[in-house]
C-alpha cells in the first residue's frame, strides 16, 4: 500500500541473475531489504510503532520501471500506531474506563476502591458541574467514548498529560473485602456466592471477575513509562502537583480540598480498612496471595513487597480496649 506522505527511496542496485533486487533508503530510515521477483517483502522501520509498507511484484517491475532506478514514495513519517487489542485494554468497559478532561488536556487512569469518589467529585468541581451521584452521572467524558485515530492522537501526544491514581494492593482489596465481599446480594449477583471469609473471597475473585478487585495495572505497561502516577497515601501532595500541572490550580481549589467532606472522600474509605490491616493480614500466607495476584500492580507502580508488622500482644491490647 502508498500513502501521500511517502518520501522517495531509490532501488540502486539490479542483479537480474539472482532475481532480486536491492533497496535502500536514500535516508538511511529503512533497513536494507531483499525483493524477490516471485515475492514481497515488508519494508519495516527500525522503529516498533512506524508505519509497515507493502509492495507488491507488480508495482515494482511494471512497464514503466527502468532497470536502473525506480523511485518508490515509501517511506512514511513516523506515526505511531496501536494494536486492537492495546485500544480495547486502554478504553476498559464504560463504567471505569480511563475519565478525560478536554479543557486541560488530560487523560486520568482511575480503580475502583482508590479514591475514585474523591477525584470524581474533584474533577466536577473544576468544570463546574453537579451531580448528586459522581459515580452514576454522564456529565464526565471517558475515554471509550473516542474514536480510535483519537485515542491514539492523545495518548501518544505530550501535550496531553497522562496519569493513573493506585492503591497499595492489600489495602485496596481488603477494602474491597470489607465493602463488597461481606455483602452478601452484591456477590451473589457478581460471582453466585458469597465468601466464608477473606480467604475464600481471594480465592473467589480469582475466578469471578469484577472491577472492584481487578489489577491496577489496566493498560499495556509501555505506556505507564510516560505517565504521573499518584497513590493514595499521598493524596493530598499529588493532587497539587496534578493540578499545577495542567493548569487548574487555584486558591478556590485549595479551599474545596480541604473542606471537612472532601477530607473525608479522601479517607481510606469508610471501612477503614488501614485499621484493620493488622486483623486481616496477621501472618506471611494471605500478603503472600496478594503479592502473587497483584504482582504487575507491585511491579509496575513500584510498591514495596515487605510484610507488615504484627505485634499480637499490642492487637490483644487494642482489641480488649475496644
Amino acid at each position: 500500500m502508498f500513502t501521500d506522505m511517502f518520501n522517495p527511496m531509490l532501488i540502486q542496485s539490479d542483479k537480474i541473475s539472482s532475481g532480486e533486487r536491492i533497496i535502500r533508503s536514500t535516508n538511511g530510515a529503512f533497513r536494507i531489504v531483499s525483493v524477490s521477483n516471485k515475492t514481497t517483502e515488508n519494508l519495516i522501520s527500525s522503529k516498533r510503532d512506524a508505519n509497515i509498507v507493502e509492495l507488491n511484484h507488480e508495482q515494482l517491475f511494471n512497464k514503466n520501471t527502468t532497470k536502473e532506478h525506480i523511485i518508490l514514495r515509501t517511506e512514511a513519517k513516523h506515526v505511531p500506531r496501536l494494536t486492537d487489542k492495546e485500544l480495547d485494554h486502554i478504553k476498559h468497559a464504560f463504567e471505569n474506563s480511563p475519565i478525560v478532561l478536554k479543557k486541560y488536556k488530560l487523560i486520568f487512569f482511575w480503580n475502583e476502591k482508590s479514591g475514585c469518589t474523591y477525584w470524581k467529585s474533584l474533577f466536577y468541581f473544576i468544570q463546574g458541574l453537579n451531580s448528586t451521584n459522581v459515580h452514576n452521572s454522564h456529565l464526565l467524558s471517558y475515554l471509550v467514548q473516542f474514536n480510535t485515530n483519537e485515542i491514539t492522537k492523545m495518548m501518544f501526544d505530550n501535550s496531553w498529560t497522562k496519569a493513573v491514581f493506585v492503591r497499595e494492593p492489600r489495602e485496596r482489596i481488603l477494602s474491597c473485602y470489607l465493602d463488597k465481599g461481606l455483602n452478601a446480594a452484591f456477590m451473589m449477583h457478581s460471582c453466585k456466592r458469597t465468601p466464608k471469609s477473606f480467604l475464600d473471597f481471594l480465592k473467589l475473585i480469582k475466578q469471578c471477575k469484577g472491577s472492584h478487585w481487578e489489577p491496577q495495572v489496566k493498560v499495556p505497561k509501555f505506556l505507564y513509562k510516560n505517565m504521573i502516577v499518584g497513590k493514595l497515601s499521598d493524596i493530598f501532595a499529588f493532587t497539587e502537583q496534578l493540578l499545577t500541572k495542567i493548569g487548574a490550580w487555584n486558591e478556590t481549589v485549595n479551599v474545596w480540598m480541604n473542606s471537612e467532606k472532601t477530607e473525608k472522600r479522601a479517607r481510606h474509605h469508610a471501612t477503614n480498612s488501614k485499621d484493620k490491616l493488622y486483623q486481616y493480614y496477621n501472618d506471611t500466607k494471605i500478603q503472600d496471595i496478594i503479592f502473587e495476584m497483584y504482582t504487575d500492580d507491585y511491579d509496575v507502580f513500584n510498591f514495596e513487597k515487605k510484610y507488615f508488622g504484627f505485634n499480637k500482644n499490642l492487637y490483644k491490647r487494642i482489641k480488649t480496649l475496644s
